[in-house]
């Protein structure tokens, strides 16, 4: 018993002298704090080619690193140079930093978390031949030093951005200057030293806490080669130039200010300065910052205004096409439409991944059997001319890629641009935003306009002049929007088409005088009225057949004067025609029944008052879903005797769309099943 004791008094007093020790020395367990730095292989070449570390890491600047004057440094594509915080690459002699838009060469900070100056950037003052910069990725630098006392703070006071150039030439293009904490670029001379010269095109330089490039007044910018970049989204103005005044002397005469004004347009029709500088977002595919910024990716997206934004006689990208802006350049892919389109289009499926724009003289046509394909909202902006040729059996499409009721693209916008008009024949566009008319005499024939968002066609060419006249024949509007077709003081010509199931207006108009004219359309089951006017419309409305409008068949406001003459108005929730606030129409030879659907008693004419000449109210006996006058219908040989108004076979004219010298097929008149197939 007695031995049992010790044992344990032994193994508890080793215990307590294991807690004791163990458990209360401060230094035999120390919690060593993170480094906050990446690992690196420090870089001590002051001469000579650089390439990508051995080890796989980057290379690690750890205090200034001088390339000194007569020396030439050479980096390799896919070479990464990280740098401690406060240091520079100071380059007295050349530094060639040529990456590839696959492996760019990339200069950033140290830190695992980097953030805005975190290194003091590219001191860029040799005096001799000039460095070179070509697919480079700056980031994390531009050090802002309040010090202005000391002898290293007096001197960053000279080298102010991330490449800061001084009485030196270097050729900066296709790199990308981001996250960096002062300017991009910063140009200054001392007058003992040949001026700078540097040639800065194709670059990015946005997300930075000062301007892209900024020179002090030492510095003539307008003899400065700075073009073709994007400066985009920087804290301060893009450029902050101090001698670029509002406007300087050439031979006596005074010449615009040349950066940062936007006073030109470039090969995209983007708006830019005088020298294609251009203030939009790249769209980089993902720029992620902190402790993200190692998975970067600075390429952009297809609507990238960056992308063929370079001159189009020079310095093409390696595909041929022009120059883009930043590291990535984008290829575009077999039948991808996107961006400038000059050339004529197959009888193919084409995947349309952002605006596409026909410029200014061009033509462009699209034949039968070609489908564009849209996944977003996104428009063909044409400028110049577009010629759809589909046919009855082969037409043209253009609609969203996926059958989804959530999908939708833009639309197509004319411009008053180029000198002939567009004919746009037997196309099917489908769930679309809107269409615009801004040109006049754009013609459209056997087109289906299907499931339109806001209008099917908005006619916004401000020409009244008849011979200008936007012109719909043989057309089909279903669904098409809160209004199918909307003119604002604007000519245009409606023949022979079908509107139905609106959210709202069939037809809107406003300030069109006498230069619109409806004839031999159907316009049915629109959610408010079939036919909209106000203020000063005067349109010739003659042999329409007009159903099941919401509120009115043809309403009017605001000192409206229409020519309603042999159309038929029924089955109208609230009137058949309505008139109001100085509104006065000549009605003649219609038949206006069995409207006011909504209220008590029949409505066919707000006021009651008017004067509707020789027409009838009568039930129009209307047969099948085109709405033809059925067997004994009272319309037949009914409408206005003047044989002007006979019907093709020199009859008597016939009230409603079937009716008149002008009748004959009404909408579209084609079945495609590619549309219906996909629902």
């Amino acid at each position: 018993m007695k031995i049992m004791r010790i044992d344990y008094l032994l193994s508890s007093l080793a215990l307590a002298a294991f807690i004791w020790f163990g458990c209360s020395d401060p230094v035999s367990n120390p919690v060593l704090p993170p480094d906050p730095n990446r690992e690196g292989d420090t870089l001590r070449v002051t001469t000579g080619t650089i390439g990508p570390s051995g080890t796989g890491k980057p290379w690690l600047i750890a205090e200034d690193w001088v390339i000194p004057e007569g020396s030439t440094v050479t980096i390799q594509p896919g070479t990464e140079i990280m740098v401690l915080s406060g240091a520079w690459i100071d380059v007295q002699g050349v530094i060639v930093a040529e990456g590839t838009p696959s492996d760019p060469i990339i200069f950033t900070s140290s830190k695992s978390d980097p953030d805005l100056g975190q290194w003091r950037g590219l001191k860029l003052h040799n005096r001799e031949d000039g460095s070179v910069f070509r697919y480079c990725i700056f980031t994390y630098g531009a050090l802002f030093d309040t010090d202005t006392l000391s002898p290293r703070g007096v001197d960053a006071q000279l080298y102010k951005g991330m490449l800061a150039i001084r009485n030196s030439s270097p050729t900066i293009e296709h790199c990308i200057v981001t996250h960096n904490q002062n300017n991009a670029v910063y140009i200054s001379d001392s007058l003992e030293y040949a001026p700078s010269n540097p040639r800065i095109r194709y670059n990015i330089f946005t997300g930075n806490d000062a301007s892209a490039v900024r020179a002090d007044g030492s510095i003539d910018p307008h003899v400065l080669d700075i073009a073709y970049n994007n400066v985009a989204d920087n804290s301060a103005p893009g450029f902050i130039l101090t001698n670029d005044t509002s406007y300087f002397t050439v031979d006596s005469v005074l010449v615009p200010k040349v950066f940062g004004d936007l006073s030109a347009v470039n090969g995209n029709l983007d708006s830019c300065d005088s020298q294609y500088n251009i203030d939009t977002d790249p769209l980089f595919i993902d720029p992620a910052v902190g402790l993200l910024t190692r998975l970067a990716n600075f390429g952009v997206e297809s609507c990238s205004p960056v992308i063929d934004a370079g001159p189009f006689d020079m310095d093409p990208d390696a595909d041929g096409t022009r120059a883009d802006m930043g590291t990535r350049t984008y290829t575009q892919a077999a039948f991808e439409l996107r961006g400038r389109l000059e050339g004529n289009l197959q009888s193919a499926t084409y995947r349309m991944s952002c605006d596409v724009v026909i410029p200014p003289e061009a033509t462009v046509v699209i034949p039968a059997g070609a489908k564009i394909e849209a996944t977003g909202l996104f428009n063909i902006e044409v400028y110049g001319r577009l010629l759809v040729g589909g046919t009855e059996g082969n037409p043209v499409e253009y609609c969203p890629c996926l059958a989804s009721d959530q999908d939708r693209l833009g639309g197509i916008i004319f411009y008053e641009r180029g000198a002939e008009p567009s004919v746009i024949s037997y196309l099917v566009i489908d769930d679309f935003t809107e269409v615009v008319v801004g040109k006049p005499r754009v013609r459209f024939e056997h087109t289906k306009f299907l499931r339109g968002f806001e209008y099917g066609v908005a006619v916004l060419t401000n020409s009244l002049t008849e011979s200008d006249a936007v012109v719909f024949e043989n057309c089909t509007f279903e669904s098409s929007g809160t209004t199918a077709i909307g003119a604002v003081s604007s000519s245009m010509t409606v023949e022979r088409c079908r509107i139905s199931g609106s959210r709202g207006h069939g037809v809107w108009l406003a300030y069109v005088g006498e230069s619109v004219v409806i004839e031999n359309s159907v316009i049915e089951a629109c959610t408010t009225d079939a036919i909209y006017m106000q203020d000063f419309c005067d349109p010739r409305l003659v042999n329409n057949t007009i159903r099941g409008a919401g509120y009115y068949g043809i309403s009017m406001e605001q000192n409206c004067l229409p020519f309603i003459v042999n159309n038929i108005v029924t089955d109208c929730g609230r009137a058949g025609i309505s008139a109001r606030l100085s509104s006065s129409p000549y009605l003649d030879y219609n038949d206006v029944w069995n409207n006011g659907t909504r209220e008590p008693q029949d409505v066919n004419y707000i006021p009651s008052t008017l004067d509707v000449g020789n027409s009838i109210s009568q039930d129009a006996l209307l047969s099948g879903s085109d709405l033809r006058l059925g067997a004994g219908s009272p319309c037949v040989n009914a409408g206005h005797p003047d044989s002007e108004y006979n019907d093709p076979d020199g009859s008597r004219n016939d009230i409603g769309a079937w009716g008149g010298p002008g009748s004959g097929s009404v909408g579209a008149g084609y079945y495609f099943g590619g549309l219906l197939a996909r629902r």
